[in-house]
């Protein structure tokens, strides 16, 4: 039988718990919200966005950032109808 000695260490707390990857900082890694889409690392709350742990990826995460918006804006684009 396939021990579960693992499920219980991980409910009870006692699993490896990761900290953050910002230099310097030894809080604990922000659950689902604290991984960087951008160079794949993992952050805590205060390291999370982009800028604050300033992201290697940061230039293509301002590009993609930019054609999403400029898209946007193309769909919402009004135009009059000639007469």
């Amino acid at each position: 039988k396939e021990s579960t000695l693992h499920l219980v260490l991980r409910l009870r707390g006692g699993a490896k718990k990761t900290v953050c990857d910002c230099e310097g900082c030894s809080d604990r890694v922000a659950m689902i919200i604290g991984d960087c889409k951008y160079c794949a690392q993992k952050f805590c709350g205060a390291h999370r966005l982009p800028e604050a742990h300033q992201c290697t990826s940061l230039s293509s995460c301002k590009a993609e950032a930019f054609e999403r918006n400029a898209q946007k804006l193309e769909k919402e684009k009004c135009v009059a109808a000639k007469v």
